[in-house]
């Protein structure tokens, strides 16, 4: 449950693009065990799953172009 919620809130924060270390700053004080890594981590799984996409050093929320079908 914790996971699914960090995971919303996440993506609500990438409505605008944010690098990793914004990401972690912004969450930090909601999830103070949160680790750069388990964060990137789930940057990756959402963006294999189409949720979130990579551009010139930022995450964004949206379908990333990038991906084979």
């Amino acid at each position: 449950m914790r996971e699914r919620r960090l995971e919303a809130q996440l993506l609500a924060l990438l409505r605008k693009p944010c690098s990793l270390e914004e990401l972690h700053l912004s969450l930090k004080p909601l999830y103070p065990g949160l680790r750069k890594a388990t964060l990137f981590a789930l940057l990756v799984r959402l963006r294999r799953q189409g949720k979130v996409r990579y551009q010139e050093g930022r995450f964004l929320a949206g379908q990333a172009e990038d991906q084979d079908p």
